[in-house]
C-alpha cells in the first residue's frame, strides 16, 4: 500500500534515479486516473496533490501573479486521495506536452 513515505521519500529517489523531468500518473480505484503536477501534502491517512484538469487551467490574476512571481500562474486542479484508494503508481521519463505546446505535463517534487 502507498503511504506518505511514497509521496516524501520514494518518488523523490525515482526521479533522481531518471535523471530528467517525469510524469507520474494515479490509478485511484477501479476508473479514476490523475495526472499529477505536484505535491501539495502527505498526511498520515491521505494525500493532496495539484493534478491537471482536463481542460484549460485557470491562471492567477495579474497583480497575484505581480505579487508571487516565484509561483506558478496556473491554477490547478487539487484533490486529497486516501492511501488506500490508489492503486497504481506509474512514473516514466516520456514527456507529453499539453495543449500549450510550450507545456510539458510533469511531477514536480514538493520543495
Amino acid at each position: 500500500m502507498f503511504d506518505r513515505k511514497y509521496f516524501e521519500e520514494v518518488v523523490t529517489d525515482q526521479i533522481r534515479l531518471m535523471e530528467r523531468p517525469v510524469r507520474l500518473t494515479l490509478q485511484v480505484g477501479i476508473e479514476q486516473v490523475y495526472e499529477v503536477h505536484s505535491l501539495v501534502a502527505a498526511h498520515e491517512t491521505y494525500v493532496v496533490l495539484k493534478v491537471y484538469g482536463e481542460e484549460k487551467a485557470p491562471e492567477h490574476s495579474v497583480p497575484w501573479r505581480e505579487a508571487n512571481p516565484a509561483e506558478e500562474a496556473v491554477i490547478f486542479d487539487q484533490v486529497c486521495i486516501p492511501y488506500s484508494e490508489i492503486r497504481i503508481a506509474h512514473l516514466t521519463a516520456r514527456a507529453t506536452k499539453g495543449d500549450d505546446a510550450r507545456v510539458v505535463i510533469g511531477f514536480r517534487p514538493k520543495a
